[in-house]
């Protein structure tokens, strides 16, 4: 003990000392790491926030552009009928004008006055008139005058529509409407078509106009590209646009329209870069290659990052991008920045290093004098505590040990009782029997088989104490039912004596624990249970119940002695708590049943006052409940 204080003293001196001064080394030299490192992160950030911003930037120029295109492309038939139908009115408005002028003339010099003047008329590139009468005969068409004079009525398209029928039953109830059908183009093949048609009525004709679909579309596409081949954004900004083949169909230089990406672009270590970007534009992406024209400069080759997404319909690939080599310049520019900050910072964190390490060294100094004098100032104290703590553990061990001996005396007196008067009155009938001269074999044979049994009784009487009081620590493998049977071997002979019943209600599994020191808990239980018990002059009874649930053992033993009084019960895990006189009880059977399940077996042990029925009679109780580990 000497020798312990005197390197703990040795410790309190010195150790505050040294450790200051290598936590303070210690912290030194992870600050500079740190600071390094966070040098090394920012200038990682800043690249990274350079790259995140612009890839932002680009994929918001690019969904705006799409979102153009399709807000264009779905408005296609929309706006292909707005044109249609603002012609062919103005068309009717021509050809009523006509007719309102030549009312006195025949109809058929009115239709051929109209045709005159229809004739001159054209509209865009391809935009032309026709004009039908109800019986499907083509009166002119601005186009083919080979139709002229054509009954078409019966006229179906590739679709199965017959065009002059349908119309024929629209102008029944309607004097206009738009309609669409599929026409041969030159190359035979026929394309959706939609049309625009107005009834004449005072002529009992129809006119109309119609335009190609996809004529209409590629004129829309002519003038989205011109549009995005005049989109410029910051210095170097410009939107490409591919077609399905890798030629570009808008670009910044119109040298290069109609010529392939792989010309200007290509990815580092991949052959085909344009099959890597048709491929990575299904659902839209980044990708990183080298560039050849960048604008304004005389560069050869700059990394850039584009962003590029696909439009299905048109077999577009639209996309745009930033250059590297821009960030490189601001990243120089920053880095300068940092390290000076870095050199400032490290300087001022060498001062306050060496002053913070002075003061923190005086300080333990001072500390370590105080806490000198406290350790001796309570070295005594401790001592003392610690030897009134001892003898209180030893004597209640012992009480304990004499308290367990005693009930087990008792319980060995009980189990004897019986045998040694059966032995007691074999061995007198014998004796007798001998005096009077009427002891026969038969008899003699009997009588000493019962004193044999009797003592083979009292040798497994003694053997069940013995393997009770066994120091065995070792935990086996047992059942919930054979612990139940070692216990009730042990105290049942009181139990018969007290009239006390026993209701067992025992679910048997196995578990994996202390089996000694969980009978000595079940005795200590059963035990304080028959004490309130014999107090009572009603019907005696112990419930026992076992359960197995979630992997855990229940265990339920209580009574019907009316339960612990409110105000007590929660000191009966007390040590030296006990509501018996000092001849009858010590305290300690709960307190040392309570130690036992919490630190030796891993469980739990809870009570509780409990009101229930059992064959037809109301009891109430003391209810204790045991939860420990299976395994």
């Amino acid at each position: 003990m000497i020798k312990n204080e005197n390197r703990i003293l040795k410790i309190i001196k010195f150790a505050p000392t040294i450790f200051i001064l290598t936590l303070c080394i210690i912290i030194n030299f992870y600050l500079f790491y740190e600071k390094k490192n966070t040098l090394e992160t920012e200038k990682q950030q800043i690249k990274q926030r350079y790259i995140n911003t612009n890839k932002e930037l680009v994929r918001n120029e690019v969904q705006e552009i799409l979102h153009y295109i399709k807000i264009k492309q779905k408005n296609t038939e929309i706006e292909l009928k707005t044109v249609l139908k603002k012609r062919v009115l103005n068309a009717h408005q021509i050809a009523l004008n006509v007719y309102n002028l030549n009312k006195h003339k025949s109809k058929e010099e009115i239709i051929k006055s109209i045709k005159s003047v229809l004739k001159g008329i054209k509209y865009g590139n391809d935009g032309y008139f026709f004009i039908y009468d109800l019986n499907g005969i083509n009166i002119f068409h601005g186009n083919n005058k080979k139709l002229e004079g054509k009954n078409l009525l019966n006229y179906k398209d590739s679709k199965g529509n017959e065009i002059s029928k349908d119309l024929n039953t629209i102008f029944k109830t309607k004097k206009e409407t738009f309609y669409s059908w599929y026409w041969p183009k030159q190359d035979s093949k026929e394309y959706k078509k939609i049309g625009y048609f107005k009834k004449i009525e005072p002529l009992d004709i129809y006119v109309g106009s119609g335009k190609f679909v996809y004529d209409y579309e590629n004129s829309i596409k002519n003038r989205i590209l011109e549009y995005l081949n005049d989109v410029q954004y910051r210095r170097y900004g410009y939107i490409f646009v591919l077609d399905s083949q890798g030629r570009y169909l808008t670009y910044h230089n119109k040298e290069f329209l109609g010529k392939k990406i792989s010309k200007l672009a290509f990815i580092e270590n991949i052959d085909d870069s344009f099959e890597k970007m048709k491929t990575l534009a299904n659902k839209g992406g980044f990708l990183t290659y080298l560039h050849s024209d960048k604008p304004k400069t005389i560069q050869k080759e700059v990394r850039k990052i584009s962003y590029v997404k696909g439009f299905k319909p048109w077999n577009w690939i639209i996309g745009t991008g930033f250059y590297m080599d821009d960030f490189y310049k601001e990243l120089n520019k920053k880095e300068q920045i940092l390290e000076e900050k870095y050199e400032e910072e490290i300087h001022t964190l060498y001062k306050i290093t060496i002053i913070s390490t002075i003061i923190l060294l005086i300080v333990s100094l001072y500390i370590s004098k105080i806490i000198e004098r406290i350790f001796l100032k309570y070295k005594t104290k401790i001592e003392y505590q610690l030897e009134n703590s001892r003898k209180k553990d030893n004597l209640i061990a012992y009480q304990s040990k004499m308290a367990s001996m005693g009930e087990m005396i008792g319980n060995i007196a009980h189990q004897w009782r019986q045998p040694l008067s059966s032995i007691s009155t074999a061995a007198t009938g014998i004796k007798m029997q001998k005096e009077l001269g009427v002891l026969t074999d038969k008899y003699e044979i009997k009588s000493l088989d019962a004193i044999n049994n009797s003592v083979q009784y009292l040798s497994k009487t003694i053997d069940d104490f013995r393997n009770f009081f066994k120091n065995n620590k070792t935990k086996t493998e047992f059942s919930i039912e054979e612990s139940f049977d070692k216990t009730l071997k042990l105290v049942s002979a009181q139990y018969k004596n007290k009239d006390i019943e026993i209701v067992n209600e025992i679910e048997d599994y196995k578990i994996y624990s202390l089996q000694n020191e969980l009978v000595q808990v079940l005795i200590n239980i059963l035990n304080n249970a028959r004490d309130e018990l014999i107090k009572q002059d009603f019907r005696r009874l112990i419930f026992i119940k076992t359960k197995k649930f979630e992997n855990k053992a229940i265990i339920i033993i209580k009574d019907n002695a009316n339960g612990i009084d409110e105000e007590i019960k929660q000191k009966i895990f007390e040590p030296y708590f006990t509501t018996k006189s000092k001849q009858n009880g010590t305290g300690i059977g709960l307190y040392m049943s309570k130690e036992i399940v919490c630190k030796h077996l891993k469980g739990t042990l809870e009570v509780t006052n409990e009101e229930y029925e059992y064959e037809g009679q109301n009891y109430k109780g003391a209810c204790f409940k045991i939860t420990l580990p299976i395994d």
